[in-house]
């Protein structure tokens, strides 16, 4: 009897590890498949020499790079829309509307259409929260005036916002189709020169005339310098800029319109851009132009992408 319990026990033991052996030559799981295209980020990739400059889009992450629009005279900005598939982006006095369609197989560009070309040119260009209404910043005959603008996205005529002549880097919808935020003042050096940022509230029903003007920062007050390109928050009253201070890098900073009150800076960096639920960050990093995303509540930062003379990131709003 002793022995048949042994035989049994040592059955059992082969059995076991023949079991175990199945088990450790078996195949692993099929790793899950890449993310679908899914276009969340825009930035212009200038060549070497800055012959030619190409519009890329990617995924949130930097993957998925596809360039959908290359010329040898792209000014500054490429902005999406928040709907349709649609970028805004700005060629010598051209305001243009690239529409891309988005696949599995991968993001194509449909159509380029010019929707107005400009006597000057046009230096920035914003879209309307809603996406139905550009905001432009143009130069005029005079080089030390610019002149800022409504129209609609679909072309016509354009507005005139009734503001005093001056300069103007920028100037973005602030979280409202009726509200717009602007810079005023040519670029400045250091403890030399003054530059603002105001907040304008208009009235759209009577030719988008100014109904209040508040100006929620001034660079001296804040120790600042050398405003760059201003971003808004999508869902608070918050802009999102970058300026140098003092003879240190640039750098990313938040301005709360309703307190007047400047924060950062977040991060060494420029052209920042928000998410469209305001949870990341993305700007341009020092000291390449790589892309980067910052989550500004865990100041996790990460490389998204890099290249050669990027610029004018912006997320999809």
């Amino acid at each position: 009897m002793k022995m048949h319990a042994r035989a049994a026990t040592i059955a059992a033991g082969l059995v076991m590890g023949l079991g175990s052996a199945i088990v450790g030559v078996s195949k692993p799981p099929p790793p899950p498949p890449p993310p679908p295209y899914n276009p969340q980020i825009v930035y212009l990739a200038h060549s070497q020499g800055g012959r030619t400059t190409n519009i890329d889009v990617s995924n949130a992450d930097g993957r998925d790079v596809v360039s959908l629009y290359t010329t040898r005279n792209l000014t500054w900005d490429a902005k999406f829309a928040p709907n349709g598939n649609r970028v805004v982006f700005l060629e010598q006095n051209d305001i243009k509307v690239l529409t891309y369609a988005v696949t599995s197989q991968g993001v194509t560009t449909t159509s380029v259409t010019t929707i107005a070309t400009e006597l000057y040119t046009p230096s920035h260009v914003d879209v309307s929260p809603d996406g139905t209404e550009l905001l432009i910043v143009e130069h005029t005959a005079d080089p030390n005036q610019w002149a800022v603008y409504v129209m609609s996205i679909g072309g016509g005529s354009r507005i005139q916002i009734p503001v005093t002549p001056n300069v103007y880097p920028d100037a973005i919808w602030a979280h409202s189709n009726s509200r717009i935020a602007v810079v005023i003042g040519a670029p400045v050096e250091e403890n030399f020169g003054t530059q603002t940022i105001q907040v304008i509230d208009l009235d759209a029903a009577n030719s988008y005339s100014v109904v209040n003007v508040t100006t929620v920062f001034t660079n001296t007050v804040n120790g600042l310098y050398q405003i760059g390109r201003i971003e808004s928050a999508h869902t608070t009253d918050t802009l999102l800029f970058s300026a140098l201070p003092g003879t240190t890098n640039e750098g990313v900073y938040t301005l709360d319109i309703g307190a007047m009150t400047v924060s950062g800076p977040l991060v060494a960096g420029d052209s920042p851009s928000y998410s469209a639920d305001d949870t990341t960050i993305l700007f341009r990093g020092p000291p390449s132009s790589d892309l980067f995303t910052l989550n500004p509540t865990t100041h996790v930062q990460v490389q998204v992408t890099s290249g050669v003379l990027l610029g004018a990131p912006d997320f999809l709003p």
